[in-house]
């Protein structure tokens, strides 16, 4: 499956910016999709301390049984 290619406006200072984190042959996709594997989306980090706030801790024991590791 072939991908579409797309334009992003960005600023100038941005672009300048994202040049930097360039090395090598990558392309900015590459770049762009390693910071996104590195940085997760707001709303998974907000329900991530949703979760750790509002749910029971459950036991390393009992996610072991659980999973029967």
């Amino acid at each position: 499956m072939a991908s579409t290619l797309t334009t992003v406006p960005v600023k100038g200072d941005t672009l300048r910016r994202l040049r930097s984190y360039k090395s090598g042959g990558a392309s900015f996709d590459e770049v762009l999709n390693e910071m996104m594997d590195e940085i997760p989306p707001g709303s998974f980090v907000k329900e991530h301390l949703r979760r750790l706030h509002e749910e029971d801790t459950v036991s390393w024991d009992s996610v072991k049984a659980r999973l029967k590791l």
